[in-house]
């Protein structure tokens, strides 16, 4: 989360009248993420996070907040409920802002370790084990990026080299016979470490639910797997076998073929960077941050000669 919109109190104070009768006393802009504005809204009764949106349209939101709905009809304890608007609405409209209201809730993302993997495979095998219809939700690839894209993506001619060359080297022959193995259902897309509140070591609540809806469920676990059981930086095999133990108890698979695991890491770790070329070097949300891809197709390399893959 991150506060690239600068609101001031009384802006602030505009929107959260459109919610409640309350006066805004403190705004802490929060500093983690990446594409959203985020603060903390503190009134004389209580405190909320608001996030104004830069990146999302408002029909992407308002669906991301039908999905966080759903889940809290369906009591997935690990979502926030997004306050409605005193015209009933999910999301707010003020000025050229709109985005959305939930509770604040405290806590703080986990050090990675074999305890917070452990909880965080666990609730994202409670995750994947909700029913849902593929006509209830929004289809992942919507918003985020699956195999199917990220091989198209070589095609084209933004598409930057060494993303090609990863892909071609690791799935020379694409990626037919890797995806008959997923499992479809509903997936959040984005659920590394710093995506989830820990308070007093146990978990509190996934975060960003932006690239959630029906998707792949063993991509979905990969790019978890890549962004979450991380030492120094690194994917670690003990963190692995922490975080799959929790993930097993709770999903409706109760395990993969270690081949296939190997692989969702990989294109877990593309899909993200895929994403990340798309916000920063063609939509250029962040200058900084056009290289940042790279920084996930070295993880692949350096995982792959961990475990031993060609």
């Amino acid at each position: 989360m991150a506060d690239y919109t600068k609101l001031s109190i009384k802006e602030t104070q505009n929107i959260l009248n459109l919610y409640l009768d309350e006066t805004v006393r403190e705004l802490k802009p929060l500093s983690l993420g990446i594409s959203n504005s985020n603060y903390c809204v503190v009134t004389d009764h209580n405190e909320y996070l608001l996030k104004v949106s830069n990146d999302k349209n408002k029909s992407d939101t308002k669906q991301e907040m039908k999905l966080l709905i759903q889940l809290g009809e369906r009591h997935f304890p690990y979502s926030l409920i997004p306050f409605v608007t005193k015209n009933s609405n999910t999301v707010y409209e003020y000025e050229e802002y709109f985005g959305v209201l939930f509770p604040f809730l405290k806590g703080i993302p986990p050090g990675p370790s074999d305890q917070t993997c452990y909880k965080i495979g666990r609730g994202l095998g409670q995750l994947h084990s909700l029913k849902f219809s593929k006509d209830e939700v929004r289809d992942h690839s919507d918003v985020g990026f699956d195999a199917k894209d990220l091989i198209n993506f070589c095609e084209k001619q933004n598409c930057p080299n060494d993303f090609k060359e990863v892909i071609h080297a690791f799935f020379p022959k694409g990626l037919d016979s890797y995806t008959d193995s997923y499992p479809q259902g509903i997936v959040h897309g984005d659920l590394y470490y710093d995506n989830t509140l820990f308070k007093d070591q146990e978990l509190e609540a996934f975060l960003d639910f932006e690239q959630a809806g029906w998707g792949d469920q063993l991509l979905d676990l990969g790019i978890s797997l890549s962004g979450t059981c991380l030492e120094k930086g690194r994917i670690h095999p003990l963190l692995i076998e922490s975080y799959l133990e929790g993930y097993y108890e709770t999903s409706p698979v109760k395990h993969f073929a270690n081949d296939l695991i190997d692989k969702s890491i990989i294109l877990g770790l593309l899909s993200i960077s895929r994403w990340r070329i798309e916000r920063f070097n063609v939509k250029n949300l962040n200058p900084h941050m056009v290289d940042s891809y790279k920084e996930l197709i070295n993880k692949v390399y350096v995982y792959a000669q961990t475990k031993g893959i060609k």
